[in-house]
């Protein structure tokens, strides 16, 4: 008798460099908690995470999270200007290309 199994992912970790100047990197990793019986889903160039009950779940409250990370840090920069944030340039990447659509695009997600 022959069954079948799901095979699901437990962990991923995504590197992409985006061609910038200069070259911006973003590391995204996944994995699944049993702990928190989800996924969590982190880019640790924005300093972003976030929790799903699916990877999907996660991927998508990842990219939320990135967007309001990068706006964050460009309001703090705009109030500002003398901290320096060494997620800025990822944040103004991130912030200037405005949606999910093309973040996940660019993250190859």
């Amino acid at each position: 008798m022959v069954t079948t199994t799901e095979v699901q992912t437990l962990e991923f970790r995504i590197v992409r460099q985006v061609k910038t100047d200069p070259p911006l990197t973003f590391t995204v990793e996944m994995r699944y908690s049993p702990e928190d019986k989800g996924y969590i889903a982190d880019c640790y160039e924005m300093d972003a995470f976030a929790w799903g009950e699916t990877p999907e779940e996660a991927i998508e409250n990842l990219l939320d999270a990135m967007l309001a990370m990068a706006e964050a840090i460009e309001t703090v920069h705009a109030k500002q200007p003398q901290l320096q944030n060494p997620r800025l340039s990822h944040a103004r990447f991130v912030a200037a290309l405005g949606d999910e659509t093309k973040l996940r695009k660019i993250l190859g997600l």
